[in-house]
């Protein structure tokens, strides 16, 4: 993305936070202006760590950890190997906290798409994944529109 457009989607963020009143969308439009803000300072070159483990995706890591260990993806992207096991705990990237969290996006997908959990543990990660950030995005739409019920996001046919 070059500059212009990057400053271009800080303005636009900046101005939904300055009309957002939910403090949940709020605090979403501010996470979203840092990962812009931290894509800016790339292109200049002035990453701090946390801006390099902002830019850092789940998916972008899950490929990297198909090739190197956390020591070499550390030294990679240039962070100490303690702060991105701290990034891991936080994303439920630990070997831990993973299985329990992909459990419950099953569970609670199943539970809201009227499938069993059997029928969405056999849909690949990357689509549960997605099917749960849909989810969760038509939950605050909900809330946000006071409950009225608007069209949902699904990738199901």
């Amino acid at each position: 993305m070059d500059r212009k457009l990057l400053k271009e989607k800080q303005i636009q963020l900046i101005f939904q936070l300055e009309q957002e009143e939910n403090r949940f969308v709020r605090k979403r439009l501010i996470e979203e202006l840092e990962y812009f803000e931290a894509l800016g300072d790339k292109e200049k070159g002035l990453l701090t760590v946390e801006q390099k483990l902002l830019i850092l995706s789940p998916n972008e890591y899950l490929t990297y950890k198909k090739t190197f260990s956390d020591v070499q993806i550390s030294k990679l992207i240039g962070v100490s190997r303690s702060s991105l096991a701290e990034w891991k705990r936080r994303k439920g990237l630990s070997k831990k906290q993973y299985p329990r969290i992909q459990e419950e996006m099953i569970r609670i997908l199943a539970y809201h798409l009227n499938k069993t959990a059997e029928e969405i543990s056999r849909l690949p990660e990357e689509t549960i994944e997605c099917q749960y950030e849909a989810f969760v995005i038509n939950e605050a739409i909900i809330t946000k529109s006071n409950g009225s019920l608007g069209k949902k996001i699904s990738f199901f046919g």
